[in-house]
């Protein structure tokens, strides 16, 4: 469906909530940090998933909320930000929607191709592929850290311990599976003779 240029409310609104995925798409854009805008040149990009955000336009206007987007929403033309959630009535959290429009992305998730070469195509600095990969190693950088804060290289041996008694166990099925085999031909031989 075409972008209407009418004037009428009811034109607009029907453009807006019957839009294709890709003019969705479009619109799910999200201004980016002043930081951000020096070192590629732009000034806003659709916004994915493991980009970082702020919510300036908060609701409750209490605390600043950042975080983490874990899911884009095109349908509702919502985003969810981790740790931006609400409590319910029965006591259940519940991740709270937000417009694109109402954060700033603090840091940007460079995995996909496409999206390297649209802030490419989009800069009006000369962006190299090179300098985009080195972003995302250091987002693997501190991918590692948050690993080791964690201990979780130091688990190897209870690892391996876990597969030997999965190992044991497994043979042990094999070998009861092999003697039921063997005894239910003796089994039919002795009903057969009765």
């Amino acid at each position: 469906m075409k972008q209407t240029k009418s004037k009428q409310p009811r034109k607009q609104r029907k453009s807006h909530f019957q839009a294709e995925y890709h003019i969705r798409n479009r619109k799910m854009t999200a201004p980016l940090s002043d930081a951000l805008r020096e070192r590629y040149g732009i000034r806003r990009l659709p916004i994915h998933a493991n980009d970082k955000v702020i919510v300036f336009q908060n609701r409750s206007q209490d605390e600043e909320v950042k975080g983490k987007v874990i899911r884009v929403l095109p349908q509702r033309y919502a985003i969810h930000i981790e740790g931006h959630s609400k409590e319910k009535a029965d006591g259940t959290i519940v991740s709270f929607p937000v417009h694109p429009s109402n954060v700033v992305i603090t840091s940007l998730n460079l995995r996909d191709k496409k999206r390297r070469a649209m802030i490419q195509r989009r800069s009006v600095k000369d962006i190299t592929e090179e300098e985009l990969a080195e972003d995302i190693f250091d987002e693997d950088e501190e991918l590692v850290e948050e690993v080791e804060d964690l201990d979780m290289l130091d688990d190897e041996d209870i690892l391996d311990e876990e597969f030997e008694d999965i190992e044991m166990d497994e043979l042990d099925v094999l070998e009861e599976l092999a003697e039921g085999e063997e005894e239910t031909p003796e089994t039919e031989k002795e009903e057969e003779s009765e």
